[in-house]
């Protein structure tokens, strides 16, 4: 995982689900059901009004969006969810976390 760099809040320091912190573990291989599950998570978060998500300005929401709709589209092209394309959605699975 990549560590934080000091000044700036860690995003994976709050209470993430096991899934999401599972995924983001190089170590743990990654499997289409539990990327589904992810996205499935950050929509109904979002559509819930989280608080970690309502109080973001509008370019942080529009990146977290963009780097969301891009692990979505990577599942529709992509089979393989290994090597470089593992580490390629772990980057934007941590890139859709308020």
């Amino acid at each position: 995982m990549k560590t934080p760099i000091a000044g700036i809040p860690d995003p994976l320091a709050g209470p993430l689900p096991l899934t999401i912190r599972r995924m983001l573990d190089p170590s743990h291989p990654l499997c289409r059901e539990d990327i589904i599950w992810t996205l499935d998570y950050i929509k109904t978060k979002v559509a819930d009004g989280a608080p970690e998500w309502t109080g973001l300005d509008r370019p942080r929401l529009l990146a977290l969006f963009t780097a969301y709709a891009g692990l979505a589209m990577h599942l529709l092209h992509r089979q393989s969810l290994g090597g470089e394309d593992a580490e390629h959605l772990r980057a934007l699975l941590r890139d859709t976390l308020p």
